[in-house]
């Protein structure tokens, strides 16, 4: 063999190499691209809250300028955030308070909402969990009750204000404010514009856990440094530092109830059925929606009172307990703060929150976005209220578009209802003057409601207003009372003849 054979046979060799290198890379890659997109499947189907893919979303971007250092750090930011004052609405204004007027209804107001909302923001707001049982049940539910009015009385001179948390707050109507995510995603003034509103129209607000502006913020917004609002806690995952047998992160909660006590926060309203998240199938289980999440309108800079967890990072615990409950009204007690659980379904939980000794039970199916299946809010009502036997108070939240929902909440007992899409609608159709015509039409609707069926307080409202058209009758006057209300109104009659 010459040394031109030896040659090309190494260079054959090296060549032969070459080819078994490539053809393993190529192999490589096409293993490690598989891979890639199994976990990116896996990662588009993981259950996340809502919220906590917003603030995934936003985190993003630019960092917000009110995270410096000397910030202290229950006000630092839950994420980083976009300024949502770059970004313009979709169309040049909002609805001025003289042109709200010519929406009449909850309904209209949702209907006028829709021209400032993207797809993606609007279904947020609308969806339900799984096939939407839930959310349909919490509409349908008020339907089931129908109305007994009474006639013949005077109501000439209504008082529809009532109080809540014994006597310590006084609404001008049984209406709050709950808690929802993203108002600053449907106007730029977001939780300040509702909280405002809600000042205005002598009601309660519940700043959410997830807020578009620091609660410093929202609180200094209003006026009125006395006003009484609400805060929502959702319950973070415990840590090491939560110590053993927490079920939730109590460090934050320790460290952010001084301060909410130095804004004047009359009671703190804790999330209990987020254990889970619900089936949202179209919202983070939708590619499409997740994907337009970052083309808001304004976005809505997801915040928190404390930095300690970010929304993202955390989630919510699972393994909270009746346990934790009694731990955290110790601990709301030592600022005279009220604690009142939301998500509550059932009589059986309801006796053991009056055994945890809370102040209130918030009645909710979390507005049909958690567990699907379930009973409408309205209907488990009446429940709760004869489990609590006086010992708490019994609100409820779900489905309530009409001023005839409050008065069949209230005749079945709850002390007051809670509202949160029509207000975003409001929000949405017209900033703070948005939110008060929302206010203003149930207020409307419920005194109406409230004289036709014969009252002229919202005390007067009782089980004999309402008849279930499903279950039991209403609790109707024993025979002596009857007896006794047709001889009085004889006595009346024989007594007005013997005057002509």
């Amino acid at each position: 063999m010459n040394s031109k054979d030896k040659y090309d046979i190494d260079e054959n060799k090296d060549k032969d190499e070459g080819r078994r290198k490539t053809l393993f890379n190529q192999q490589q890659r096409e293993v490690l691209n598989k891979n890639a997109m199994v976990k990116e499947k896996e990662k588009k189907h993981e259950k996340k809250h809502d919220a906590t893919i917003l603030a995934e979303s936003i985190a993003r971007r630019q960092e917000d300028s009110f995270n410096h250092a000397d910030t202290p750090a229950y006000m630092k930011l839950a994420s980083t955030v976009s300024d949502s004052s770059e970004v313009k609405p979709p169309r040049a204004s909002f609805r001025i308070a003289e042109e709200l007027k010519e929406f009449s209804n909850i309904a209209s107001l949702e209907q006028e909402s829709l021209t400032n909302l993207t797809p993606a923001f609007s279904t947020f707001i609308s969806y339900g969990a799984e096939d939407e049982e839930s959310l349909a049940a919490n509409r349908n539910g008020f339907s089931r009750y129908a109305l007994r009015p009474r006639v013949l009385a005077d109501v000439s001179k209504p008082e529809y204000s009532t109080t809540i948390l014994n006597g310590k707050i006084r609404l001008a109507f049984p209406v709050c404010i709950g808690p929802f995510t993203g108002a600053k995603a449907a106007h730029p003034d977001g939780e300040i514009a509702v909280a405002q509103a809600a000042h205005d129209a002598g009601i309660i607000y519940t700043i959410p856990h997830y807020s578009g502006f620091p609660i410093d913020d929202i609180r200094t917004g209003i006026s009125d440094s006395k006003y009484p609002f609400f805060f929502q806690f959702y319950p973070y995952k415990p840590t090491n530092q939560s110590g053993e047998g927490a079920g939730l992160q109590r460090e934050y909660i320790r460290e952010t109830l001084p301060h909410l006590s130095e804004l004047k926060c009359s009671a703190v309203i804790l999330t209990c059925d987020t254990v889970n998240n619900g089936n949202r199938e179209k919202t983070y289980k939708n590619a499409e929606w997740i994907a337009e999440i970052g083309s808001f309108p304004n976005k809505p800079s997801l915040r928190n009172v404390s930095g300690l967890p970010s929304p993202g990072s955390q989630g919510h615990s699972s393994a909270l307990t009746w346990i934790d409950i009694w731990w955290m009204k110790e601990e709301c007690s030592k600022y005279g703060i009220a604690l009142i659980l939301k998500g509550i379904m059932t009589a059986e939980d309801t006796a053991l929150a009056v055994k945890a000794g809370v102040d209130g039970i918030l009645v909710s199916n979390h507005g049909g976005r958690q567990l699907d299946g379930t009973l409408g809010s309205i209907e488990v009502v009446e429940e709760c209220v004869r489990a609590a036997k006086g010992k708490l108070e019994v609100y409820m939240d779900g489905g309530v578009r009409r001023g005839k929902d409050i008065v069949k909440a209230l005749a079945l007992g709850a002390k007051c209802v809670f509202i949160g899409r029509p207000a975003l609608w409001g929000l949405s159709a017209g900033g703070k003057e948005g939110v008060e015509r929302a206010l203003a039409i149930l207020e409307e609707e419920f005194v109406t409601v409230m004289q036709l069926c014969g009252c002229a307080k919202t005390s007067e409202l009782c089980r004999g207003h309402v008849e279930d058209r499903e279950g039991s009758p209403p609790q109707r006057p024993v025979g002596w009372v009857v007896a006794v209300s047709v001889f009085c109104a004889g006595a009346a009659i024989v007594a007005c003849r013997s005057r002509r």
